[in-house]
């Protein structure tokens, strides 16, 4: 798990909290249909929210609609390094862009983990800067939906238990295209430019 941790920033939130990002058993916007964002692909550049080593990550068209993303952080000071690839999904739904990454490999070793069964939803953005910036779902506040039955999903007890949503396809888009949904994506937590 070493490559998701330092090379992905969705997992830099693990350096914070101890446990894997919210996941989801469907990817949001499967009732839309997902279609390659072209205004990804490319190599971006970036750190995660607390990361001093920026990672570079390379979205590439892969097949069936996915991106496949091949992230790689260069050796830091207290730390040797690592890459990992993902499969992401990307989608538009009303005015918001979404992704879902799915782990593949970690270091070159084929990816086992909760992030290789489930997906881990992220909203992105492009500015007019051209920055890209992304973002993930407040563990908490998605907690705190899900227990108020605002959203299905399942959080595991302790203060480090994961969150996972299940619900059904259709209630997931429809949630996640409301401001309540669309406000368990807080603060962003990694920023990148292009590279390329």
């Amino acid at each position: 798990m070493k490559a998701i941790r330092i090379a992905f920033a969705l997992i830099a939130a693990l350096a914070a909290t101890a446990c894997l990002p919210v996941a989801s058993k469907s990817p949001i916007g499967s009732t839309q249909g997902f279609v390659i964002d072209p205004s990804l692909i490319g190599t971006w550049k970036g750190a995660a929210n607390g990361e001093k080593v920026a990672s570079y990550f390379h979205f590439l068209p892969g097949r069936e609609n996915t991106i496949m993303a091949v992230v790689v952080t260069p050796p830091g000071d207290d730390d040797q390094g690592g890459w990992g690839a993902f499969a992401l999904q990307t989608v538009k739904l009303g005015s918001n862009y979404f992704m879902n990454a799915q782990e593949v490999s970690d270091n070159g070793q084929v990816a086992t983990d909760k992030t290789a069964q489930n997906t881990t939803p992220l909203l992105y953005k492009i500015g007019d800067d051209g920055k890209l910036t992304l973002y993930m779902l407040d563990e908490k506040a998605t907690a705190a939906a899900i227990k108020a039955g605002k959203i299905a999903g399942t959080v595991e007890p302790g203060d480090y238990g994961d969150v996972t949503l299940t619900a059904d396809p259709e209630a997931l888009d429809a949630f996640f295209q409301t401001p309540e949904g669309l406000a368990l994506f807080t603060e962003p937590f990694a920023v990148l430019t292009r590279a390329d």
